[in-house]
């Protein structure tokens, strides 16, 4: 029997027995090599990124990847093919090579931009998350990128790699990846979460917390402690606070 756990954030959670099971999804639309999509740009990277955001997702909470279901809106071949590549190319650095991976494609109507739904199953003995606590610091790691300024920085994003050791670390608390709604609404989504409020640091400029992270090119991660990476810029965004959100 799988019963629901409420959440905020962008996974669904159900709880199975002794174990607890999530649910990542993401799309893609109007970005690849067809006459009617909006940013060129290879459909093997559409793939990979697509993928990647369900990946991180599902890293984020400590679960484990199980399968991962992928919907083309577009012909197989090339198109679905080519988006194919890119997930498996995602799922291969990720090192889940082997993991199941299943889906569809439109074989029966010509269509004129390039479409993606996908769909990742996992697994865990418990979700890594609402550990915050007052006084915590809340910072971001890496920078909101969209469009095309994704294709100009993507050695700098986060990846499923980099949200694996982050999760691995001590002092990292909550993990919360960012997407098309920007650092605010999961700053939002984190106070929600942990039933607290976070002090936002004075310098934090406006324009930052709107911004449009595109496919999870950053994350909110609280720590009881200085919290830095070697790989990726991180700043301070804020304070847990007492009371309310």
């Amino acid at each position: 029997m799988l019963t629901p756990i409420t959440t905020h954030r962008d996974i669904a959670v159900f709880r199975q027995g002794r174990r607890y099971l999530t649910i990542a999804a993401d799309t893609l639309g109007a970005i690849g090599e067809k006459p009617a999509d909006h940013l060129c740009a290879p459909p093997e990277l559409g793939g990979r990124l697509t993928a990647r955001v369900c990946l991180i997702e599902t890293l984020a909470v400590g679960a484990t990847p199980v399968a991962l279901t992928a919907l083309t809106c577009n012909e197989h071949e090339p198109t679905g093919m080519r988006l194919l590549a890119g997930i498996r190319a995602e799922l291969a650095e990720a090192g889940l090579a082997d993991l199941p991976l299943g889906g569809s494609s439109e074989d029966n109507m010509p269509t004129s931009m390039t479409a993606l739904g996908i769909t990742l199953l996992g697994a865990c003995a418990a979700p890594a998350w609402r550990r915050a606590r007052p006084g915590d610091g809340v910072y971001l790691a890496g920078l909101p990128y969209v469009g095309p300024e994704v294709i100009a920085h993507l050695d700098e994003l986060l990846t499923p790699a980099r949200t694996r050791d982050i999760r691995a670390l001590p002092m990292a608390g909550d993990l919360l990846p960012c997407g098309s709604r920007g650092i605010g609404w999961e700053l939002r989504v984190l106070e929600r979460e942990i039933g607290l409020p976070v002090q936002l640091a004075a310098a934090i400029a406006p324009a930052l917390l709107t911004a449009s992270a595109g496919p999870a090119t950053c994350a909110v991660v609280t720590s009881g402690e200085a919290f830095t990476l070697d790989d990726m810029p991180v700043m301070r965004l804020g304070t847990v606070s007492e009371g309310a959100p």
